[in-house]
């Protein structure tokens, strides 16, 4: 069989051209913790194996007539020392890059290539494959059995079954931040490390997720640094969804459906047990299978209809970026939860901790979890962060150990 050399872009991927900016680089960050200082030298024979496994990653992304696509290139990339700030923007040589800084080893990512879920199979297989080279470990990485084939399949064409019927999600317009935004792109982090028992003890306590908890905290946090007269507008908070939980993918592109979950609050005085509720009656009736497949064929839709595909590139892009404003009318930040990261035997002994970031051009929050190691990253452009201080206020209140905070912003800044 051919190798191939190009690819089309999967159906999340085509709208990252046209909407990335200068502060929302459509990048994020995975990364993961050693224990021990990284070898540079090591690192690079890591990747350079892992890349055999996931040929799709040496790819960059051309300008074609109809659709951008992907295309395949001969060179490899080398990882380098991290010197710069989180999420930078990714030229469309290649649309990844690895990086290191001490005992960190991150991968930024271009949306356009994988999402979060699909690149932490190779971020995984990278990180074991460090592992067993410097610690000369003889046993075999059992992580992705799938076949190249299966890790670069479009499973949005695989899983669709569209037809020309239209349906109109009318969306009230959702509360939007009125910070004051700092002068550069450099984004501010705010990680909050805390045990993962811990949490799944006070979800429990309301009979709900981690992730439903911690949405409902987000949404007090937002809440409470609302004026009275701004709680007119609902709180829409935006889950990515791996669909690779739903449908039997094994793909590490694109692979997922955003949900938002909306509460609107009738007074300052709202209490977390009333906000789960709300979030969780939401999570139980569109997250269902039935619901999954219908809006994984309405974003297929798009790409059928004729009058869309014969439509030149520069006018495509300036329609996708249209409705991708249209769907975040409701919205007014991102949770993203990648999850319980799981290495195997006996790998994970040499790894602290996981952690993610997306790219945003206001905040946003991304969860990544690792034994019992939780980190909640909050990346953002804001020059307040009293919605950062209100969560970890909220959270310790109902922890009874203390939560470690870390950061990258500089005093003075």
């Amino acid at each position: 069989m051919a190798k191939r050399d190009w690819y089309r872009l999967d159906n999340s991927a085509k709208i990252m051209p046209c909407t990335t900016t200068i502060l929302n680089t459509n990048v994020f960050r995975l990364t993961c913790t050693l224990f021990d200082d990284v070898d540079k030298k090591a690192l690079q024979e890591a990747l350079d194996k892992t890349l055999i496994e996931f040929p799709m990653y040496l790819c960059t992304m051309k300008d074609g007539l109809f659709w951008h696509y992907l295309e395949k290139i001969d060179y490899k990339p080398l990882v380098k020392e991290e010197k710069s700030h989180v999420c930078k923007k990714i030229d469309k040589d290649i649309l990844f890059r690895v990086l290191y800084y001490k005992k960190r080893v991150h991968l930024e990512v271009y949306h356009a290539l994988s999402d979060g879920n699909g690149a932490m199979e190779f971020f995984k297989y990278l990180i074991c494959t460090y592992i067993k080279i410097v610690k000369k470990l003889k046993v075999d990485i059992p992580l992705n059995d799938s076949s190249v084939s299966e890790k670069e399949k479009d499973d949005f064409k695989t899983f669709d079954k569209s037809n020309f019927k239209f349906t109109i999600n009318r969306r009230k317009i959702g509360y939007k931040f009125k910070h004051s935004k700092k002068d550069t792109i450099k984004h501010d982090i705010i990680e909050m490390h805390l045990p993962v028992d811990k949490v799944k003890s006070i979800a429990k306590k309301y009979n709900t997720t981690i992730t439903i908890y911690l949405v409902a905290v987000y949404i007090k946090s937002i809440i409470d640094n609302m004026k009275v007269k701004e709680l007119k507008r609902p709180i829409g908070i935006t889950i990515p969804v791996d669909l690779r939980s739903i449908f039997p993918s094994k793909t590490i592109r694109n692979f997922f459906y955003t949900f938002l979950t909306s509460y609107k609050a009738d007074d300052k005085n709202v209490e977390i047990e009333d906000i789960v509720k709300v979030v969780a009656e939401q999570f139980k009736n569109e997250l269902t299978k039935e619901c999954l497949q219908e809006k994984l064929n309405s974003y297929m839709l798009l790409e059928k209809l004729l009058v869309i595909r014969v439509i030149p590139n520069f006018i495509k892009d300036l329609g996708l970026k249209y409705f991708a404003m249209g769907g975040k009318k409701g919205q007014t930040s991102v949770l993203s939860n990648l999850g319980l990261i799981k290495l195997p035997d006996p790998y994970s002994k040499y790894v602290d901790s996981f952690t993610a970031i997306a790219s945003t051009e206001d905040l946003s929050l991304t969860v990544c979890s690792f034994n019992n190691k939780m980190v909640l990253s909050f990346s953002s452009h804001f020059l307040s962060k009293d919605i950062e201080r209100c969560f970890l206020k909220e959270l310790q209140k109902e922890i009874d150990t203390n939560i470690l905070v870390v950061s990258n912003i500089k005093e003075g800044e």
